[in-house]
């Protein structure tokens, strides 16, 4: 079984390497935008090839409950629709729902905490990379 999920996972993380070697060069940074993904991509190399030679256990099943899938599927849903609409709306736009909407999913019930933190985590962390950092993010629709 470890050898079934490996042998996919390696193959996604050269993909994703081979993806992140295509992404623009800047001069005058000091960390470049691929530094990140590279690390990802080649933690997700490692730990496949690792999984590859790992012992199965006999007998081992994979079993998800139907309750985790009610949340499961609906979270990886909502991570799609967030990576799809980052871009054209925006990164603070988008997170904001994406925090506010997965923290409802999970359960969480204080909505003013809820929305205080799902406002002021990606207001924050954008002026971060973009203006101290010099990371760009996608500003989308808002005009910042």
């Amino acid at each position: 079984m470890n050898q079934k999920i490996s042998i996919p996972l390696f193959i996604l993380a050269i993909g994703y390497l081979l993806a992140t070697w295509l992404l623009p060069k800047y001069e005058y940074i000091l960390i470049d935008a691929d530094i990140f993904p590279l690390l990802l991509g080649g933690l997700l190399a490692l730990f496949s090839i690792i999984l590859f030679f790992s012992k199965d256990e006999e007998g081992a099943k994979i079993y998800i409950a139907k309750d985790d899938l009610k949340i499961i599927v609906p979270v990886v849903l909502l991570m799609l629709l967030y990576i799809l609409l980052l871009e054209p709306i925006g990164f603070v736009i988008t997170t904001v729902c994406f925090i506010f909407i997965c923290s409802l999913l999970l359960g969480y019930k204080n909505h003013l905490t809820n929305g205080i933190v799902a406002v002021l985590f990606p207001v924050f962390f954008y002026f971060l990379f973009t203006r101290y950092l010099m990371i760009a993010l996608p500003s989308g629709i808002l005009p910042i």
